[in-house]
């Protein structure tokens, strides 16, 4: 099936089960998240960011991404992460990226409300949504400061003048952390979900308690970001494999990787309740 728009995902604020946005960075990556979403009969959204175009190019990741959306029945979001250029976002979506997100979390309010209301209508016109953030998940290494967290009445503001689809929140979480220990201001969380007209996000869910995620979808989180745990899980596989078996095809390698993503990717997709939702 074609890839769809998150908006086709199913997801609203009746429904409490969250949708898995994973993080790909070549085929293995693509495949472990197709294979677990068909496995689970989840829908999914597939992710490229900056780090992953620099990489392998944007145009060959979504193509790749694209035609493996295509063996499966199950609804999934081609997006683009992290976005801080508007011309990568005119050329995601030109190729035909359902979904992009415009970070402007490090500009000014003002700033951030003017460029992030551009790339929104930029992606309404090529029929994708869009998302935007307020607050600072921070990398790894750095403590999330009060400042850092989202302000609520700040939100509401941000979300009423850009009408963005989707909006990343800042409640704890910390970008790169390769196991969970975080946890999240749930208060915080049930503020925002009262005052904001649109379905949020959790970036940095990678070392976000388990405990803590379920909880943050009870009180409104709708996607959840996972990028770092996938790059652990395929990075252990392939090590295990070569270190088990040096001689063996390193096809054979690549497929145990391709497998510890898909279980990962399946792992989550139960955490977040959308199994069974496609």
């Amino acid at each position: 099936m074609n890839p769809v728009t998150m908006n086709q995902l199913g997801l609203s604020p009746d429904r409490p089960f969250a949708v898995g946005h994973f993080n790909v960075h070549n085929h293995e990556f693509i495949r472990g998240v197709v294979e677990a979403a068909k496995a689970e009969r989840s829908p999914a959204v597939i992710a490229i960011g900056m780090q992953s175009i620099k990489y392998m190019g944007l145009a060959p990741l979504f193509a790749a991404a694209k035609a493996m959306c295509a063996e499966t029945g199950v609804p999934l979001a081609i997006h683009l992460d992290h976005a801080r250029d508007e011309e990568i976002v005119r050329q995601a979506l030109a190729l035909g990226f359902t979904s992009v997100m415009f970070d402007g979390s490090a500009l000014a309010f003002e700033e951030n409300v003017r460029r992030t209301r551009e790339v929104v209508r930029l992606a309404h016109d090529f029929g994708a949504t869009a998302e935007g953030e307020v607050g600072i998940v921070p990398q790894n290494g750095t403590s999330v400061g009060q400042g850092d967290l989202t302000d609520p009445d700040l939100a509401a503001v941000f979300a009423g003048r850009t009408g963005v689809d989707f909006l990343a929140v800042s409640l704890g979480s910390v970008h790169g952390m390769t196991a969970p220990g975080a946890s999240l201001n749930q208060p915080l969380l049930a503020r925002l979900k009262g005052v904001l007209p649109c379905p949020m996000v959790l970036h940095g869910a990678s070392g976000v308690l388990d405990s803590e995620i379920r909880q943050a979808i009870e009180n409104g989180i709708r996607k959840v970001n996972v990028n770092t745990g996938l790059k652990v899980a395929c990075k252990k596989a392939l090590g295990g494999s070569i270190a088990l078996d040096p001689e063996a095809d390193f096809l054979a390698d690549l497929k145990c990787g391709v497998e510890m993503v898909t279980a990962a990717v399946a792992g989550k997709m139960r955490l977040f309740g959308s199994s069974g939702k496609a």
